[in-house]
């Protein structure tokens, strides 16, 4: 029973990421630079895409990879109990400092204060906005040790899978190709910032076969 859940959490976490794509399309849905009154702005307009900006559905992803990990390390423990236990160790640490990071929800707070505020505390509101933005925005140093360990934790359970072979291997080098290419993207986009336009492609191959990852980890853990 427990497998199976995580089987669904796997195909839900891969229809969370199918669904950021399809947000990026709508009109609030676009990764331009934004102030902090832009931001606010957006909150108050729209707070899903608001948050979503912030990264929320990187937070929806991560919390329902959680029952998924747990269903790896339960599957390896016995054929290989010490790295299985390293790998969920690391992944569990990386949604936590990534929670801990991410800035959505203190910034969904200040909207609805920014929404009644008179001018004078609106500017109090915008710089402690900017300061949270510049915390806990995607693709910036503030949020990179969470993305690190957490694409780590799923470079080393695809190790694991390998190493395993209790799943086809095929499924772990899928992974390890997916999760080293969404970490090059991550770390150009945090840090050399004249090359995100090119980092878009790491971006788009990760992601396809990250999808498919999780797809082929559910049907694996169904069986």
């Amino acid at each position: 029973m427990f497998y199976l859940i995580g089987a669904v959490c796997a195909f839900s976490a891969a229809i969370a990421m199918i669904t950021e794509v399809f947000l990026t399309a709508l009109p609030d849905g676009a990764r331009v630079q934004l102030t902090g009154e832009k931001l606010l702005e957006l909150y108050n307009r729209n707070w899903f895409m608001g948050m979503r900006y912030m990264g929320f559905m990187n937070i929806i992803a991560f919390t329902i990879l959680i029952p998924v990990n747990f269903s790896l390390y339960g599957v390896h423990r016995k054929t290989n109990g010490v790295f299985a236990l390293f790998t969920l160790i690391i992944a569990l640490i990386g949604y936590a400092v990534f929670l801990s990071d991410n800035t959505s929800f203190p910034i969904l707070e200040l909207s609805k204060r920014y929404a009644i505020a008179n001018e004078s505390d609106r500017l109090l509101i915008v710089t402690a906005t900017e300061t949270l933005f510049a915390k806990g925005a995607s693709h910036t140093p503030g949020t990179f040790p969470g993305f690190l360990l957490g694409q780590m934790g799923s470079i080393l359970f695809s190790i694991l899978i390998i190493q395993g072979k209790i799943f086809k291997p095929v499924i772990g080098f899928i992974g390890i190709i997916a999760f080293t290419f969404l970490l090059v993207f991550e770390v150009i986009s945090t840090f050399i910032h004249s090359l995100y336009d090119q980092a878009m492609i790491f971006a788009m191959i990760g992601g396809i076969m990250a999808i498919i990852w999780l797809f082929l980890i559910g049907i694996a853990l169904k069986k």
